[in-house]
């Protein structure tokens, strides 16, 4: 009997526009997943897809008709009654019977696991995991009422109701609840879940898309790249990433090297502010900005950064575990991220990348021309880069939570 492993991701497949890391690891999860058992689904509230495909989600299916009904509604509310709006349409979208649950599906599979996204409210992950007798892994970026907070969304008067009575519950309800950092952790053992259920597992990366080996030479024709030394950075433009910081660093450093140039890979929110930035610090010339690309194309860029960047406005509030510093680092490019959150505890200064302190745009610069005149510091990040990569993968990480349930591999 074939064996197969199930992914769910509680939300429509055209979901998180603009804001697709949901997507890059619910499908990093699935392809480790196919890696070790031989097949995996992604199960959604509207379908049921291979990990290849959910890699390119979100789909744009009715997207435009959406933005434009939430672009009215935006400017006719309050913000806490579109919150309230939110809240209750993705409650709505949950009921009833999901695609992945039709009897038929597995009826000549072994199924190894469910493996959900923890989101406000929960998809069929323990039902499917109690029909099928297997354990239920719940994967926790944040808890939603928690992080929302954290950015200024308000939810007065029923956010805590919420919480208390769905993520709570949910995370409660789980075999295993894997939280990609330490502070995420604080904050479900706060929500009640048992020490014994929790795990830390950082975000990794696709192996069988970010490696050593990753051809960049397309891309490098395509934008003008071919011998030229470009400092990139990857992701969606928003306000807690501090691109004015890498700005203001890449304008200091450019003063000393006049042949270097920028590459920022992505879209969003402040795209347009960061677009007016590189005018005004006369820029223009030594900026690249890609626009929006395929996740799929992304390794190619790296392949071609001479060093990259991660970059976060401040180091407070920082709970996240961003999924570009792995990327960067399986693909061997010698890597700046700022000292915040688990990635002192993760990695070693010097060795693995080098580290600056978030939002000073002279401490950046500083490490991105210690980087540009030592080459023999350069070359040697590079290939610890590679070398810890392999141990950073989902498929890593999945076998050591089959190991924790005691799951045959």
């Amino acid at each position: 009997m074939k064996k197969i492993s199930i992914f769910i991701v509680p939300r429509l497949s055209t979901a998180w526009q603009g804001n697709e890391a949901g997507w890059i690891t619910s499908s990093g999860w699935a392809t480790a997943g196919e890696q070790l058992w031989g097949e995996a689904v992604v199960g959604t509230i509207d379908g049921i897809f291979k990990p290849s495909e959910t890699r390119l989600f979100p789909r744009n299916v009715g997207s435009e008709t959406n933005s434009a009904n939430n672009n009215l509604i935006r400017k006719l509310a309050p913000e806490f009654l579109i919150t309230a709006y939110k809240d209750l349409r993705l409650y709505q979208s949950k009921k009833g019977v999901w695609p992945i649950e039709r009897e038929e599906l597995f009826l000549d599979k072994k199924i190894t696991l469910v493996w959900e996204r923890h989101d406000l409210f929960p998809g069929p992950g323990r039902r499917l995991a109690d029909k099928y007798n297997v354990p239920l892994v719940l994967s926790v970026e944040a808890p939603v009422v928690w992080e929302a907070a954290k950015w200024g969304v308000s939810r007065p008067g029923w956010g805590k109701w919420l919480e208390t009575r769905f993520e709570a519950q949910s995370l409660r309800s789980a075999d295993l609840v894997s939280c990609v950092s330490d502070e995420v952790k604080q904050k479900v053992l706060q929500l009640g879940v048992s020490p014994q259920k929790i795990i830390v597992s950082h975000n990794r990366v696709d192996s069988s898309l970010f490696n050593q080996f990753v051809d960049g030479q397309a891309i490098a024709r395509k934008y003008n790249l071919v011998n030229k030394r470009a400092i990139g950075w990857t992701g969606s433009f928003r306000s807690f990433h501090g691109l004015d910081t890498v700005l203001k660093a890449f304008k200091i450093v450019r003063q000393r090297f006049n042949e270097i140039i920028l590459v920022l890979v992505g879209a969003g929110q402040e795209f347009d502010r960061v677009k007016e930035l590189i005018n005004e610090y006369k820029l223009t010339d030594a900026v690249l900005l890609t626009g929006k690309q395929p996740f799929t194309v992304i390794p190619q860029f790296i392949a071609n950064f001479y060093i990259s960047i991660v970059s976060a406005a401040s180091a407070d509030g920082f709970h996240y575990s961003p999924l570009k510093l792995r990327e960067y680092l399986a693909v061997g490019s010698a890597t700046i991220a700022p000292r915040a959150g688990d990635l002192t505890a993760l990695f070693k200064d010097g060795t693995d990348l080098l580290f600056y302190s978030a939002g000073d745009e002279t401490d950046l610069a500083d490490k991105m021309v210690l980087l540009l005149e030592d080459q023999s510091l350069h070359d040697r990040i590079v290939k610890n880069a590679i070398k810890i990569s392999e141990e950073g993968t989902w498929l890593h990480e999945l076998r050591r939570i089959a190991e924790i349930l005691n799951i045959d591999q």
